[in-house]
């Protein structure tokens, strides 16, 4: 069997999504293996303070990173890993899965162009609705157009997950008026208009496919403990997967349609009746990823493994905790006091106290979170400089 820990095998890491990043290299650090990274410029926190990377490198775009790739990972005699946590980076390992596919291992499904396809929420809704998932009622419309079947309140949600601005372009509209007044500051021109739920909660699914999804682990299923309408949950619970065969069989056969090789999340709302409803498919590693090796399931070193030999490969892994509460500890507190889901200091010191994983503390791996703590520092103390006038923000 061969290990990701074997001489020949060389894990890349390509993201740009700080706290994903940051899970994965923690991840594959606590398997036995110091990870390279590539990282493209743009989001806030750069996690390069970890002690188990081995090298980084950054670059300026999705196109650059898969170039310099290319270029300095050439070795026939090595088995090349690379782990994504951006739909940008994943399709463009799609798009050019011909040139990578004998040299490289990554998500993907079997085709060129294929994944990119699924990537589109319009699409993996249909699918989803095929399979007999249940879905919310939706239309598919350019900016600007009115829904011709929905009733309001209505959620916008950018149809195309590459473009600019797909996450700001989530907005709760009660009426037609305010749908309007959305759609001058919406930034994308294809929207996939939504019939609006209250929640009871959301529950995500994280699982690997693998062989195009032939094979199918999903042992991990996750709800919120603060959720409010319209918003990110920032404290959560993994749990043990117990929604079911049935469930399980009509997923995998979604993944065999698309062909998918690689880890996956799969997003439902849960209505205030409990039914579960389809909200979208995640091709790539989550922000969940660390937590679930803190649960015993190193996702990372069992996708790799699985990967390099042909098979699944889940021996030694077992849940050695459940449920464990998981937090995003930097949004939480901030969306905490805005969204007046934590009173106050001493309420949210007692929701820390209740959690077993961070996405940035980490006992063993410390230094990124003292990075993290001395960039907000010196944000503020430019902050107070621009105010008082002494600094000027510079122009282009």
């Amino acid at each position: 069997m061969i290990r990701i820990t074997d001489p020949n095998v060389k894990v890349i890491i390509a993201g740009g999504s700080c706290w994903n990043t940051l899970g994965q290299i923690r991840s594959f650090g606590e398997a036995g293996v110091r990870p390279d990274l590539v990282w493209i410029r743009g989001d806030e926190f750069v996690p390069k303070g970890s002690k188990y990377v081995n090298h980084f490198k950054k670059v300026q775009s999705t196109e650059e990173c898969l170039n310099y790739i290319l270029e300095h990972y050439t070795d026939r005699d090595c088995k090349y890993v690379i782990s994504t946590d951006s739909d940008l980076l994943v399709s463009m390992m799609d798009q050019h899965y011909d040139q990578l596919k004998d040299r490289f291992i990554f998500f993907n499904a079997a085709e060129q162009g294929r994944l990119t396809q699924y990537m589109i929420k319009s699409a993996q809704c249909e699918l989803a609705v095929q399979n007999g998932l249940d879905a919310p009622k939706s239309e598919l419309l350019s900016k600007g157009t009115l829904p011709g079947k929905l009733r309001y309140p209505i959620f916008t949600k950018t149809d195309n997950c590459f473009t600019r601005g797909w996450k700001t372009d989530y907005i709760i509209c009660n009426d037609e008026q305010e749908l309007l007044k959305a759609y001058e500051s919406i930034k994308n021109d294809k929207l996939l208009l939504q019939e609006f739920i209250h929640k009871k909660n959301e529950v995500s699914l994280e699982g690997i496919s693998i062989n195009q999804g032939e094979e199918l682990y999903l042992p991990v299923q996750m709800d919120y403990l603060h959720l409010t309408d319209g918003k990110y949950g920032t404290w959560m619970t993994n749990y043990a997967y117990n929604l079911g065969d049935e469930l399980k069989g009509k997923i995998q056969q979604i993944l065999k349609t698309i062909h998918y090789s690689g880890i996956f999340e799969l997003e439902f709302l849960e209505d205030m009746d409990g039914k579960l409803l389809f909200l979208e498919f995640n091709f790539r590693q989550t922000q969940l990823n660390h937590s679930m090796t803190d649960m015993g399931l190193n996702f990372c070193k069992i996708w790799a493994e699985s990967m390099l030999n042909g098979r699944l490969c889940v021996d030694g892994a077992e849940i050695t905790k459940s449920p464990l509460i998981v937090m995003n500890e930097r949004w939480d507190f901030q969306a905490g006091y805005k969204q007046k889901t934590i009173k106050n200091l001493i309420s949210w010191i007692s929701d820390i106290r209740k959690t077993d994983s961070f996405y940035i503390y980490n006992k063993k791996d410390k230094k990124p979170f003292f990075d993290f703590i001395w960039m907000l520092i010196r944000r503020r103390y430019y902050q107070i400089l621009y105010i008082s006038g002494i600094k000027k923000k510079k122009t282009k």
